[in-house]
């Protein structure tokens, strides 16, 4: 393996520094002397061992594979511009593309927001598709070959197993290629492995950039792919929202799974919506190029809204009532003695009996009600304000539009600090003039929570169903992690009426509890 830069390979391609290493070879960095271009170039080791013929019929392979790839012109696919052999081992010569993989920015970032998971997914999925036309299968999709840009750009890397279909096994000795975490369960029985092997591919790479792993993950090779024939994934801490397209591409029989059309309607569906709240905003994309998409969506088929914050996006039906909505319904809290007319004294002054006093209901609500939801969390919500609920979303708004409050449940981060970061990042990009006001620590319900207070105007896109353009809004919102759930709680009142409702609030925030 070459281990010095600054060398030229087939007398044209001067190798700069080393990008990266795995079994299958190194990536280098390259410079293309003859057009004065960039390039990324693949050192592709042969096994150690091999006799003369053995590595002459890899080379053809390579050249073979290289051929295939390049077939493809697509923006998602990473292009192949040449292959050559140099000290009796085969190059490949790419595109060169400056860009974080999907692995490492889930390892060094966390876990994607659910929109922008999903556009990776619309893009990767496209470039399965026109290589599925051309009848090439990838073989290994996964986080580490997926890139992602500055500017957005997915882009599918490694066709280096990839086959055409029809063409020979890659392998003489019945061995399974492609990372185990990741392999289609049809490909693990040795069965006929199609394009829908590179969905159920696809399926657990989007599962991936939600939890940090893939879904059968096991730490050993066999029981990686035993979980992966005999066990379905854990969907708890994935985003209720993705749980149709991840079940409908790691369906284990290759003929129930989602065709690629179906799967790209469900991701289409994510990407292309606005967010519902002003609280659910669009985040800014990171300088080191690890970017948190915008977050949010309507679904007009369902006449429903998606609503998304601190990555995660939850299904929000806006016609259904929240369990312990008011339904105008009053209590008598006491009754007070009012007194009857008072008589008129009469021209002898004579004093006339005054009549026993009647005693009628006097309607006193309580300003709170206990609501619970199915989730096992409650919270003692304003009474009167019309509520909403999704799987992982609640709100309830004010009658008349000056107050909001939401509870949202969060699966891929439980990190408060991170939340809310994320929660500021997107507000300042989205709201109109946003300060803020103090971030601190303190203690909910014995669990440590982090609190931000600051104030915001809508922006000029809107983005809420209730916030009215030209109020300032001032608002509260507080995450706290509870077992393997964060919670986002936020109040939101417009800024004249704050202190009259800060008692108010301080109640209502502090009353949730989650069950045992």
């Amino acid at each position: 393996m070459v281990s010095d830069s600054s060398r030229l390979i087939a007398k044209r391609y001067e190798l700069l520094r080393e990008l990266g290493r795995g079994a299958m070879g190194v990536v280098w960095e390259g410079q293309d002397t003859l057009l004065n271009r960039q390039c990324a170039i693949k050192e592709v080791v042969l096994p150690e061992g091999q006799s003369r013929t053995e590595q002459e019929r890899q080379l053809v392979r390579t050249a073979r594979e290289a051929r295939t790839a390049a077939k493809l012109n697509h923006p998602a696919v990473v292009a192949i511009y040449d292959v050559v052999e140099e000290d009796g081992r085969p190059w490949i010569i790419m595109e060169l593309v400056h860009a974080p993989s999907v692995e490492e920015v889930v390892a060094t970032s966390g876990a994607l927001p659910v929109r922008q998971a999903a556009d990776v997914g619309r893009q990767v999925l496209s470039a399965l598709v026109a290589a599925h036309e051309l009848g090439i299968l990838h073989r290994d999709v996964k986080p580490s070959n997926i890139l992602l840009t500055a500017e957005g750009r997915a882009v599918l890397t490694d066709f280096g197993i990839a086959t055409a279909e029809g063409d020979s096994s890659l392998t003489s000795t019945g061995m399974v290629t492609g990372s185990p975490s990741f392999l289609a369960p049809e490909r693990v029985r040795a069965a006929e492995a199609g394009p829908a092997s590179d969905l159920w591919s696809l399926g657990a790479t989007l599962y991936a950039t939600l939890l940090g792993r893939s879904p059968f993950e096991r730490g050993d090779p066999m029981a990686t792919l035993n979980a992966l024939l005999n066990e379905e994934p854990d969907y708890r801490r994935i985003p209720p929202i993705m749980h149709p397209v991840l079940k409908g591409l790691l369906s284990k029989e290759p003929e129930e799974r989602l065709t690629a059309q179906q799967a790209d309607e469900l991701l289409a569906a994510i990407t292309a919506a606005r967010p519902a709240h002003a609280d659910q905003l669009v985040p800014e994309t990171s300088q080191t190029g690890q970017r948190r998409a915008s977050r949010g969506l309507i679904a007009a088929a369902t006449a429903a809204v998606l609503v998304v914050a601190a990555g995660t996006v939850t299904y929000f039906r806006m016609a259904a009532p929240a369990e312990g909505t008011p339904r105008l319904t009053q209590h008598v809290a006491a009754t007070t003695p009012v007194p009857s007319q008072t008589p008129t004294p009469t021209e002898s002054a004579t004093p006339t009996s005054t009549p026993t006093p009647t005693s009628t209901p006097t309607v006193v609500r309580a300003p709170v009600r206990a609501y619970t939801s199915n989730d096992g969390w409650s919270i003692a919500r304003p009474t009167g304000w019309r509520g909403a609920r999704a799987e992982a979303y609640t709100e309830w708004t004010r009658r008349d539009g000056n107050g909001h409050l939401g509870v949202e449940a969060v699966y891929a981060n439980l990190d408060p600090h991170q939340l809310l970061r994320d929660a500021e990042e997107s507000l300042r990009r989205d709201a109109g003039d946003v300060r803020s006001i103090g971030r601190r620590t303190v203690r909910h319900q014995g669990a440590r929570a982090v609190e931000w207070e600051f104030t915001w105007t809508p922006g000029a896109g809107g983005g809420t169903a209730w916030a009215a353009q030209g109020i300032r809004y001032r608002e509260v919102r507080r995450a706290v992690a509870i077992g393997d759930t964060a919670y986002i709680l936020s109040w939101t009142v417009a800024e004249p009426q704050w202190r009259r409702n800060a008692n108010l609030m301080r109640r209502v925030i502090g009353s949730f509890t989650v069950g045992a």
